[in-house]
């Protein structure tokens, strides 16, 4: 999906705002049409069906997420500065972008997660992978499973984003700093 053309990307983007506010179910293509200005056979024409259209937005969110995340890491940092750089970047992402952020949420959970998608290549999941990996290697962080680093970090920024969300008010009017995670997720994994 290297360069998506504009009416793909009206499609994705019409998509994403629905499944956000109506989750899959509640998002039909002619809605999804509707929404992007085009008409419902034009949908067909970039995807086979609705679940062909749920994998493509799948496909993109992790290509975005990976883009923005990894166009911001500089190897050349200390592997310290580099996590916090990764923690700050992601949260960053899915606080600018909620209809991704709600997307990736919502599909990892639901049944289009499939094993056959999860056996397929994944350009976040090599990526994240990758970059535990060359804090390992450079005795920064704990030699822990890579994948299990990642399935930490990512999960948390996940839930302390959809926190944000959904208890703004709350945490500001207790003066609650959920960065403080970010140190303690550092301690936990950091090499002794």
């Amino acid at each position: 999906m290297k360069l998506l053309s504009d009416k793909k990307k009206c499609i994705i983007q019409s998509a994403l705002e629905l499944i956000q506010a109506n989750g899959f179910h509640a998002s039909p293509v002619s809605l999804v049409a509707k929404n992007a200005g085009v008409a419902a056979g034009t949908i067909y024409t970039y995807f086979e069906n609705k679940d062909a259209l749920i994998h493509g937005i799948y496909e993109y969110v992790v290509e975005e997420i990976t883009k923005h995340v990894s166009e911001r890491d500089d190897p050349l940092l200390d592997f310290k500065d580099r996590f916090y750089n990764y923690w700050k970047n992601l949260t960053e992402f899915y606080e600018l972008n909620p209809s991704i952020h709600g997307f990736y949420d919502q599909f990892i959970k639901s049944p289009f997660n499939s094993d056959v998608i999860q056996s397929k290549p994944n350009v976040w999941h090599d990526f994240a992978c990758k970059f535990f990996e060359s804090g390992i290697k450079q005795g920064r962080i704990k030699a822990l499973n890579p994948v299990v680093l990642s399935v930490l970090v990512n999960s948390n920024v996940n839930s302390i984003v959809r926190i944000k969300q959904n208890f703004r008010k709350k945490l500001s009017r207790d003066n609650t700093e959920l960065d403080e995670i970010a140190h303690l997720i550092w301690d936990g994994i950091k090499a002794i």
